[in-house]
């Protein structure tokens, strides 16, 4: 029998959560200047090493942005993103999304799922189709909201999948459990009925390759989390 070593957070990594929070809090702005790199080893007790590095990581994630001669500045890690910014977002979040996230969130798979519904179409097998009727299945029995929050999003996921788009699928694997977090929001406000009757109507019309009528009931279905009396935001 082997045990794997317990791994404890580098100093470095320590600083890098450190300089994030303060950006995420608000309590350093877009277009802050940070101090010298000498003197925030000396108010955070670290390395130089461990600043240099720290900032050349925070400034490819986004949150920095280096300018030579003239110092290292808070950029817009919104507009600057990358993948390590989101999940730094979550991270300080908590794992949960904030109004604009979702919204955000929300639009991109009003974008991509009407897609991923005519690909799947054009592209997956009849076997394939099937396993999406048993993943619904699986949905639709589902009783609480933590189950029904797995369920939906292995479905989900098996469906970007069968696109055979290979950007589509790791974009929904890396944010199954924000998304996750969404659907326990959205089902905990509404219940949970009116998504497993949608579901099942997408999981016929997608075995039937009518991917027009799926693309349409994922869009009404996805509207809702942000208009109207079913939003999860106002």
């Amino acid at each position: 029998m082997s045990f794997d070593k317990i791994s404890v957070t580098s100093v470095r990594e320590e600083f890098v959560r450190a300089i994030e929070n303060k950006i995420l809090s608000g309590e350093l702005q877009i277009g802050d200047r940070l101090p010298p790199a000498r003197e925030l080893c000396t108010m955070m007790g670290v390395s130089l090493t461990t600043v240099s590095t720290g900032i050349t990581e925070l400034a490819n994630k986004g949150f920095l942005e280096v300018k030579p001669r003239h110092g290292v500045y808070v950029a817009d890690y919104r507009k600057d993103a990358t993948p390590e910014t989101f999940f730094a977002i979550l991270r300080y979040n908590g794992g949960n999304l904030n109004a604009h996230e979702i919204r955000s969130f929300t639009e991109t798979r009003i974008a991509a799922d009407p897609l991923v519904a005519k690909l799947v179409a054009e592209r997956a097998t009849d076997d394939e189709l099937s396993e999406l009727s048993v993943l619904t299945e699986k949905f639709v029995a589902c009783e609480d909201v933590p189950a029904a929050c797995d369920a939906i999003t292995a479905l989900c996921y098996r469906m970007y999948q069968l696109s055979d788009n290979s950007i589509l699928a790791m974009m929904y694997k890396t944010t199954m459990e924000p998304q996750k977090g969404m659907y326990a929001m959205y089902f905990k406000k509404n219940g949970l009925a009116y998504a497993k009757e949608t579901i099942s109507a997408v999981a016929a019309a997608m075995t039937r390759r009518d991917w027009q009528t799926a693309g349409n009931l994922l869009l009404t279905s996805i509207e809702s989390v942000i208009t109207g009396p079913t939003a999860i935001i106002e």
